[in-house]
């Protein structure tokens, strides 16, 4: 099957697809393991491979498509912010005719594809914009600067396969999980609420 940059837009913190090669998946089922209790699905692949899919919130759906691009709601994404990133130019403009809170704005999954809390946070604090600033008052100086922090928190991001121990220490991704009060360059994070979601800023 063909795998498209929308295609690869899947909720990990909702489910996920283990693959393994050696021993049989009821025997796996059998140990009592979390990987075992929450599988969904399993199928046999005909190289050998069994597959299975995970839901741990027991909530994620399994369709078999002939097309998945072309159905909701492959299809109402917006471009990928790692493979399909906006212009300077797009963004500005696209921002520019939204009213709502920046942050809000970029967790729209039709907006653009593949941000979620951390990586909004993180590139609004980097871009040193408020999270509850109107995306549509954000002037172009300050949309060059949260084009190129999208840029670099997302290409980092990628680079260590999100493994928060290797993000530069003065990320504010080191203090979102706790909600412990901190410093970084002797200015304090403050916590909100943004649309229903935790929010960190400076």
């Amino acid at each position: 099957m063909e795998l498209t940059s929308r295609m690869k837009m899947i909720r990990f913190e909702t489910f996920w697809i283990w693959m393994q090669k050696k021993k049989p998946f009821d025997e796996i089922r059998k140990t009592g393991t979390e990987m075992a209790f929450y599988s969904s699905y399993y199928y046999d692949l005909d190289d050998g491979l069994e597959l299975s899919f995970i839901d741990k919130r027991r909530s994620a759906k399994v369709r078999l498509l002939e097309n998945p691009a072309t159905v909701a709601p492959i299809s109402e994404l917006g471009p990928d912010a790692f493979l399909e990133p906006m212009t300077e130019d797009e963004l500005f403009e696209a921002l520019s005719k939204k009213k709502v809170a920046v942050k809000t704005l970029l967790l729209d999954q039709s907006f653009i594809s593949g941000i979620g809390d951390w990586i909004a946070d993180e590139v609004l604090y980097q871009a040193k914009i408020h999270p509850l600033q109107a995306a549509a008052s954000i002037p172009k100086e300050v949309c060059a600067a949260l084009h190129m922090s999208l840029k670099e928190v997302i290409e980092h991001s990628v680079e260590v396969d999100a493994v928060s121990s290797h993000f530069p220490v003065d990320w504010l991704i080191h203090y979102r999980w706790c909600k412990k009060p901190g410093k970084i360059n002797g200015m304090a994070i403050e916590f909100i609420n943004v649309g229903g979601r935790v929010c960190l800023f400076q």
